[in-house]
C-alpha cells in the first residue's frame, strides 16, 4: 500500500517538474533562414546543432550510447556453465 502511494507521490512530483519546465520556457520562434540552394534549411539547423546547442546534442550522444550499451547487455544471451 505504501509502495503504491510512493509511486504517486513520484509520479506528481514528475509532472510537476514537467509542468514548470513548459511553463517557464521562452517558446521563441524565429524563422529558418534559407541558403540559396538549400530549401530544405538543413544548413541553418547544421548550424545550430554545432554552434548554440553542442552541448545538449554532446549529452544526448552519452545518454543514446548508454542505453544502447543497455540494451546489447540485457539483451545478452548467458553461455551455459
Amino acid at each position: 500500500m505504501i509502495s503504491k502511494i510512493l509511486n504517486a507521490v513520484v509520479a506528481l512530483l514528475f509532472l510537476a517538474v514537467v509542468g514548470i519546465s513548459i511553463i517557464g520556457t521562452e517558446w521563441v520562434t524565429t524563422p529558418l533562414t534559407f541558403v540559396k540552394g538549400d530549401s530544405s534549411g538543413i544548413v541553418h539547423v547544421g548550424e545550430l546543432i554545432f554552434t548554440t546547442y553542442v552541448l545538449p546534442f554532446e549529452v544526448l550522444s552519452l545518454v543514446l550510447l548508454a542505453a544502447l550499451i543497455g540494451g546489447i547487455y540485457l539483451a545478452k544471451k548467458e553461455a551455459p556453465a
